[in-house]
């Protein structure tokens, strides 16, 4: 039997093995050691794909349990359900249809895809107000290119599909690595957004990882900085209520920023891991995310996936330093990818196709089930219809 608890909107159940199940409103859960703190906004690390075997509370089923952990798997949302795609030339063009990326739409259908977090990236308007946009440069047909600090909350709305049908928006056009020009479109379209509208219009049960995006190239006075972290915290702290969230960022003196301006929610510093190389030497390996890590006093990196490929016995090390590992980049899409990651030890995949790989680590927990059941003769143990709440979403 398990002793339920009701903190900050999140149900812990205290089973009789002494350890910690976790649920929002539907079984999504995952694990804690008995001694872990429970702060409010506290990140799951360990929170497990959708899967009825993680009901099991009681002590005959330990094996059962065991064998979920090591299924668990974050899968995190890309821009949303997917970032679009830009093309050099030369280059084959994806004809699957697209949503424009970091829109409402487009978390949305992450969240019912099964998502456990959407990552968008946010940046700041001369006029102080937190908005979701990807690229350091907005570019409209004119090709002249502006900055987001350098515009209202009202000339960035301007740009691309307009939320009232009277209203023709700026369109929007994207330069691909080797200068080529296209139309930026999707075949299924939403307005740009600010973070404030993400918050009262996306699911309240899939996750927020808020990167907070810098100019990627140029150097970052210290004063906009703080101008950009201070209007982030700030719109988050007025209106994440109980939503699950952990911030991210390239910057490492921003991370550092983030982590002294809130000790709600986690911190992760973003790096490529040596894939490709920046004058600052923080930003060029997962052994320097690591450092920053440590100085700083933040809870995780996430790191381009080959770098962590390349160099797996660092998961050992992050572990080690009592860090969570998330990854990003195209390689995330190909399920064995992921499965390779999970079996290392990753705690977290950021994707571009969600239901894929969602619908993968579905299978993987499933065939985990089967096997333990067979060998221990174990009956499945009960849930409370967690399949049925699956189809819903």
């Amino acid at each position: 039997m398990a002793t339920p608890l009701c903190y900050n909107s999140i149900w812990f159940f205290l089973c009789e093995d002494m350890r910690i199940c976790v649920s929002r409103s539907f079984p999504l859960f995952f694990s804690l050691s008995p001694s872990t703190s429970l702060p409010s906004g506290s990140f799951a690390s360990r929170m497990c794909t959708f899967s009825p075997v993680a009901m099991a509370v009681d002590t005959k089923h330990a094996d059962l349990k065991a064998e979920n952990d090591r299924a668990k798997l974050v899968i995190v949302g890309h821009r949303g359900c997917g970032k679009n795609r830009t093309y050099s030339v030369g280059e084959t063009p994806d004809f699957t249809p697209s949503i424009r990326e970091n829109t409402i739409t487009s978390f949305n259908l992450a969240a019912k895809y099964g998502a456990d977090f959407v990552e968008f990236d946010v940046q700041v308007t001369k006029d102080g107000h937190a908005i979701i946009f990807h690229d350091d440069l907005i570019i409209a047909e004119d090709m002249v290119p502006s900055s987001i600090g350098n515009l209202t909350l009202e000339e960035f709305l301007s740009f691309g599909p307009q939320k009232e049908s009277n209203k023709i928006g700026k369109t929007l056009v994207r330069v691909a690595t080797d200068g080529t020009v296209s139309v930026w479109s999707a075949t299924v379209e939403d307005s740009l957004c600010t973070l404030k509208e993400a918050f009262e219009q996306v699911e309240p049960i899939v996750g927020f990882n808020i990167e907070v995006k810098f100019d990627d190239i140029n150097p970052v006075s210290q004063s906009e900085l703080e101008r950009v972290v201070t209007a982030v915290v700030q719109e988050v702290e007025q209106h994440a209520k109980a939503r699950n969230i952990f911030f991210s960022s390239f910057h490492p003196d921003a991370v550092g920023l983030l982590q002294k301006s809130q000790s709600k929610y986690p911190v992760f510093f973003l790096t490529d891991g040596g894939t490709h190389l920046y004058a600052d030497e923080r930003r060029n390996s997962i052994e320097a995310a690591m450092e920053v890590c440590n100085k700083s006093g933040l809870q995780g990196i996430v790191s381009e996936v080959k770098g962590v490929l390349q160099n797996p016995n660092l998961v050992a090390q992050i572990k080690k330093a009592e860090l969570h590992l998330f990854t990003y980049g195209d390689l995330n899409n190909v399920p064995e990818v992921v499965q390779k990651q999970k079996d290392l030890g990753v705690d977290g995949v950021i994707v571009d196709h969600v239901l894929e790989i969602v619908t993968a680590c579905k299978a993987w927990v499933e065939t985990a089930t089967l096997e333990v059941l067979s060998t221990s003769g174990l009956e499945q143990p009960p849930s409370t219809e967690c399949s049925d709440i699956i189809s819903q979403i």
